[in-house]
Formats: structure tokens, C-alpha cells, sequence
């Protein structure tokens, strides 16, 4: 059921996959950091800590009441030249202009279509979509919490031949008599690639003492599930439908563990450090038209700082290392700020701005709300917007008893 809601959304976006926001550091989406910008490390409860810093159970007291997020979920889709609509207008201008060949508007139709395709050279489009649930048990000695996490990333982009536009535009000023046979040279290409990953994690942390700051250490072991799609098609034949079969898929099982820590050195001051995915895998694709890139799951470490006084926290998050993607990817590294207001017992407020310090992913401002039901419940809602069509949001419910 959870694959497919999460394939079915990346199939809504187009197949593009993944500028990966939810966080700066972290895979998947927690509604409270992500309205604070991608904040977390430091910052985020005990709650939700296998999804950011396992190290944060240890926040918890006995006294606290069983926590169960059911579930969290969340979706961003940056697609700043329209992708996805241009693959369609692509296939209507290369049926009118193979339509055409021999009527006499040849050069019409293939100066439309060298126009449309000029338009997406170079062009991607990306997604993220992520869902999940957390059962968390406070203790003060070994807290503990059990975690399913599903998260994909991936990109769709136009790779438009130069040898392609210098056919149309000869076809367009006359210099060139097509015939049908000609199409079938055409090479400009669509491609998509995904990577859907699900982990099942057991997170444990401990509370201690250095002198008198208090600290905690925390680990999830974890299973990981890895399906990767690589989709690579004639620029006129792009459908997203195609991805329900398995001729574009790949699956594989993995194991890993995140680590974290925290220490408060005064009182509403906490410093932290949490590193996920301890161990580097390059998990392969299935083999497309000779191309099979990798999606590689790094080690992404991040240090985190949060300052709470009354009723607000304020957090800061930096990546030390680039986040996971396909190979080909421009490498991605956050920053994120953020800030939570308690404006009453049952009323928060969020907002968040977050970059990426190597240039590669669009800059996006974070707002959020939560709503507390007393001590039964509470209801997160974020939204996420950023230049160049970036949009995005997470809902997440959680339960105490």
C-alpha cells in the first residue's frame, strides 16, 4: 500500500524525482523540521527521531507518553521549464510534422517542433516524496522506537541532439526535403530515473552525563528495500504510464545504521551531530539502451544547533557531506534555518529558509502550523516554495497514549 501511494505520486510529478528537500540532511519528511527550514538534528522531538537523529530519544523521560506518528507524509516537485507538459508537446509536434511530410508544411511543422525541443534542451525536472510512521517509547535510560520510512528520488530530463536541431532547421528553411524515413534517425531522448527506498528501523539511545552537561548517544540498524527505475525512451515516445511495468525496474535488499549524538551544554542550548547511512551503496539500475547509472545511497552527515527560551526554538542545520542521488546528479549540500513560535498550549508557528552551499538546488522558504489536540494529538501541516515552480508540503498526524 505505501509503494504504491509513493509511485503513484512520482508518477503525478511526471517521474521526476528528487531535488531532495525534506531536510538538510535527512531522507524523508518530519512536518515540524521541514516548516523550520530542514532543522532537526538538534531540534526536533524524540518523537520522530529515527527520521532525523536517533541520538534525540534520549530526550525522553519515562514520564512522557508513547509517541506514533500515523503517518507523515510529504511531496516537493520542482519542474521549472514544464517538463512534463513539454514531452506531450512534443509528441502532438512530431506527429504533425510526420504528417505533414509530403503536403508541402513541412517546414512549418518542423520549425514548431525545432522550437519546442531548442526550448527543453538541457531541462530537468525533480520530485521528492517521502512517508512514514514512528512508534517511539520514552524511558530514561534506553528508550526505544520502531520505524517503517519510505522516501524516492529521481529526475526527468530532455536529451536533445544538436544533430537533431540541425535537421529541423534545415527541414524549416528549405535546405532540407525530409521523408518519413527520416524521423526514425532522430536520437533526442527522454529520460527518467527513480530510486524508491524503504527502511525498517529499531532505534535505541542512551542518556549520559559529560561532568554536568547532559548528553545521548542513539543508533537504528535498519533494512533497507532499494528499487530503482531507468527509463530511457525516444523524446517522442515519453509516457509516464510506461513505469507501472517492470521493464524499467530493479530491486534489491541492503542493511544499514544511522548514528547520532547531542549534548546541552546550558540549559535550552543543544548541539548535535547525526550521520545517516554509515555505509556507501552504489545500487545499480537496470540496464537501458546500454545506460545503467547508479543511485548512490552516501553517508550524509550534518551538524545541528537549537536554542529554545519560552515559547520559541530556533534551530540551524549544516550538511558536512552531499546528500544521496543518481551518479550524474550535481551533488547537493544544505543549509537550513528555522524557528517554532508557541503562540498558545495548542497553537505553533514555523517558518524556515534553506540553500544548497553548492549551488546546485533552487533556495526555499518553509512555513508551517501545528495544532494540538491537549495531550492526545497533534497535527502538523508545512508548505515549501521556491523559485522556478518548486512546491511542496508534508501533513503529518501523531498520537500519544
Amino acid at each position: 500500500m505505501k509503494k504504491n501511494i509513493i509511485l503513484r505520486s512520482l508518477l503525478l510529478a511526471g517521474f521526476s524525482v528528487a531535488a531532495p528537500f525534506a531536510s538538510a540532511s535527512y531522507n524523508g519528511f518530519d512536518a515540524r523540521s521541514t516548516a523550520m527550514g530542514g532543522t532537526g538534528v538538534a531540534s526536533a522531538h524524540f518523537g520522530v527521531a529515527p527520521l532525523v537523529n536517533p541520538a534525540l530519544l534520549a530526550t525522553s523521560r519515562s514520564q512522557d507518553k508513547i509517541s506514533l506518528i500515523a503517518p507523515s507524509l510529504g511531496a516537493q516537485v520542482s519542474d521549472p521549464a514544464n517538463l512534463i507538459d513539454g514531452f506531450d508537446d512534443v509528441k502532438s509536434a512530431w506527429d504533425r510534422l510526420e504528417s505533414a511530410i509530403g503536403t508541402g508544411n513541412e517546414a512549418q511543422a518542423a520549425g514548431k517542433l525545432g522550437d519546442i525541443l531548442a526550448g527543453l534542451s538541457g531541462e530537468n525536472a525533480y520530485a521528492n516524496v517521502g512517508l512514514a510512521m514512528v512508534l517511539a517509547v520514552p524511558d530514561d535510560s534506553l528508550p526505544i522506537a520502531l520505524s517503517v520510512n519510505s522516501w524516492a528520488k529521481g529526475n526527468a530530463r530532455a536529451l536533445v541532439s544538436q544533430s537533431d536541431l540541425e535537421y529541423l532547421e534545415g527541414v524549416a528553411n528549405g535546405s532540407i526535403i525530409p521523408v518519413k524515413e527520416d524521423l526514425d534517425n532522430l536520437t533526442s531522448r527522454a529520460e527518467g530515473m527513480a530510486a524508491l527506498v524503504t527502511e525498517y528501523g529499531v532505534s535505541i539511545a542512551h542518556p549520559f552525563t559529560v561532568g554536568d552537561i547532559p548528553a545521548g548517544v542513539g543508533f537504528t540498524p535498519k533494512i533497507q528495500r532499494i528499487e530503482t527505475w531507468n527509463y530511457n525512451v525516444a523524446i517522442n515516445n515519453y509516457d509516464s504510464s510506461d513505469l507501472r511495468d517492470g521493464n524499467w525496474q530493479h530491486q534489491t535488499m541492503s542493511a544499514n545504521i544511522d548514528a547520532g549524538f547531542f549534548a546541552s551544554p546550558t540549559p535550552g542550548w543543544m548541539v548535535a551531530l547525526s550521520a545517516q547511512n554509515l555505509f556507501e551503496n552504489r545500487v545499480k539500475t537496470r540496464e537501458v539502451n546500454g545506460y545503467q547509472p547508479a543511485f548512490v545511497i552516501r553517508p550524509q552527515v550534518t551538524a545541528g544547533t537549537a536554542w529554545q527560551t519560552g515559547p520559541v526554538t530556533l534551530g540551524a542545520d549544516i550538511d558536512l557531506t552531499p546528500v544521496s542521488h543518481f551518479q550524474y546528479v550535481d551533488k547537493n549540500q544544505y543549509a537550513a534555518f528555522g524557528a517554532e513560535w508557541r503562540t498558545a498550549d495548542w497553537i505553533q508557528l514555523r517558518a524556515g529558509y534553506r540553500l544548497d552551499m553548492r549551488g546546485n538546488d533552487r533556495r526555499v522558504v518553509t512555513g508551517g502550523v501545528g495544532l494540538s489536540a491537549g495531550d492526545a494529538m497533534q497535527f502538523d501541516l508545512t508548505a515549501i516554495a521556491g523559485r522556478d515552480r518548486t512546491i511542496g508540503g508534508v501533513a503529518q498526524f501523531t498520537f500519544f497514549f
